[in-house]
């Protein structure tokens, strides 16, 4: 069997494709990643000039997949400790009180935004929820740009003081 004879080499490929790949998934831990080694397996046979003095094509497609999968397990991105979570890396996930602390925060933010005067609670919303631009804002309001920003910087002032309120408390 030369490596030129594709579809014969496809037909042994898939004859023994499920069991390749199940003897490579018990070395690597990850069947997803023993079907791409097995994939690799077969290509590196069929990459092989002469295949005449091999004794058993089968044996030699197991002992490349072999290979692959030590190769694999050998590389250090690849070792099973790398996948795991570190300890010392803090939880991704939010812990009950830092949920009650930014509800709470939430509660404050809107309350204040809520308790700041029409023109300054509207600049701000229109900047902060909006997007809008000074003179965006300035047009439809119809003030002045320096309103605007005068008006902006009394709002966030006034949310930058309540939130320094939760600090202090």
């Amino acid at each position: 069997m030369s490596s030129s004879d594709s579809p014969v080499f496809t037909t042994f490929y898939k004859q023994y494709q499920s069991q390749l790949i199940s003897r490579i998934t018990r070395l690597v831990g990850c069947r997803e990643t023993a079907a791409d080694l097995a994939q690799e397996a077969y290509i590196r046979l069929l990459g092989h000039r002469d295949l005449s003095n091999i004794l058993s094509l089968s044996a030699y497609l197991f002992r490349i997949g072999h290979n692959l999968a030590m190769d694999h397990q050998r590389d250090p991105a690849n070792k099973i400790e790398y996948l795991l979570l570190d300890e010392t890396l803090p939880c991704p996930l939010l812990q009950p009180h830092e949920i009650v602390s930014l509800r709470q925060q939430c509660r404050l933010l809107l309350d204040t935004i809520a308790s700041m005067p029409q023109g300054c609670r509207d600049v701000f919303l229109l900047r902060k929820i909006d997007g809008l631009s000074y003179s965006e804002i300035s047009i439809r309001l119809n003030i002045s740009e320096k309103t605007v920003q005068r008006r902006l910087v009394q709002a966030m002032l006034r949310c930058h003081r309540s939130m320094n309120q939760i600090v202090i408390r």
